[in-house]
């Protein structure tokens, strides 16, 4: 077995994720727990902290080369400080680096925004190997982005960058959690799915999701929605054409802005496929400038779950000064 080793770990607002990645990028182990985020971020770290244990259990701790983070943001990395993310909303100034510190002494610790580490995985590992120039949109709970231009990371200069859930693609639009309006977030996550698909049944819209959700919308899920939409309810693929075209508006303006090789689009929300990403292509169709419209692919995440994860110990082991082998990406322990 390898002898260099980084706990990695992908902390989001439904779940977050904890692995043993060895230098060949292996999983060599990976647990998953719920965030519990409104139960507040003394209670999730004190159980990170556990689980982070359990996952190295197999080998002598001494063999963990360091702790890598990827976490919603924004963040200040270079603190490691949790801000104010939107997705974890009783999570404020939380100084997680610290915390992680205090309980694993004399092992490196790195936080890191999880959109940009997802980005780095895909650029690596993933659909966007071969590309210099990517954005990389995770929806899931929220949306993130990361942005690869020149084969480098697109960094912040004290706070996270790239916080592309919130262009405002309506400025008469809903709310967001953040406290903005009409961002891309609040109109296209799966968050945003699941309310719109319940607003319309609230109108009284006929559709075969009430049996889904037992009777009660607001259990709804942005899961139940792609299913019913796939099984061709129309109330359920009204609902996915919007939340895509949506998203498509925030990518026209990233496209202007950045001229990427390749939009990559994952979390959750991704497994929707072409419900998602066929509206989004509309869109840049209609609205992008001439010279842009056929420059860029649109493609679903390779790596799914493991983006974040696979990212953010590549990141840590090249922080480490540690190589690391791209002979295999396999995903054992999972």
């Amino acid at each position: 077995m390898d002898n260099s080793f980084i706990i990695a770990i992908d902390i989001g607002g439904t779940s977050f994720r904890v692995a043993l990645v060895d230098s060949r990028m292996k999983i060599i182990a990976r647990n998953v727990e719920p965030t519990r985020a409104r139960e507040g971020a003394s209670n999730a770290v004190g159980r990170l902290i556990e689980t982070i244990k359990k996952t190295a259990s197999g080998i002598p701790f001494k063999k963990v080369n360091g702790i890598a983070v990827a976490t919603a943001g924004p963040i200040d990395p270079t603190h490691g400080v949790i801000l104010s993310p939107p997705s974890l909303p009783t999570w404020r100034n939380v100084p997680l680096k610290a915390r992680l510190q205090q309980a694993f002494p004399g092992v490196p610790v790195f936080v890191e925004h999880d959109a940009d580490m997802a980005a780095v995985g895909e650029h690596r590992f993933g659909a966007g190997k071969g590309y210099g120039r990517l954005i990389y949109l995770t929806v899931s709970t929220g949306i993130g982005g990361g942005v690869i231009l020149n084969g480098e990371l697109l960094r912040g200069s004290k706070v996270s960058a790239t916080e592309l859930g919130h262009i405002v693609i309506d400025p008469d639009g809903p709310p967001c959690n953040c406290g903005g309006k009409g961002h891309v977030e609040a109109m296209a996550s799966g968050t945003a799915i699941a309310r719109m698909a319940s607003e319309r049944i609230s109108q009284g819209r006929q559709t075969g999701l009430l049996e889904r959700c037992g009777g009660d919308s607001s259990k709804l899920t942005a899961q139940m929605v792609t299913e019913a939409a796939r099984a061709g309810d129309n109330l359920a693929k009204e609902v996915m054409h919007e939340a895509g075209t949506n998203l498509g508006m925030a990518v026209v303006s990233l496209i202007h802005i950045f001229d990427p090789d390749v939009v990559i689009i994952g979390g959750g929300v991704s497994n929707a496929g072409e419900l998602l990403l066929a509206p989004i292509r509309e869109v840049i169709a209609e609205r992008s400038m001439r010279d842009f419209r056929n420059r860029t692919r649109i493609v679903c995440s390779e790596l799914g779950d493991n983006s974040g994860i696979l990212g953010v110990a590549a990141f840590a082991f090249g922080k480490l000064g540690i190589g690391y082998s791209l002979a295999a990406t396999a995903t054992d322990g999972q």
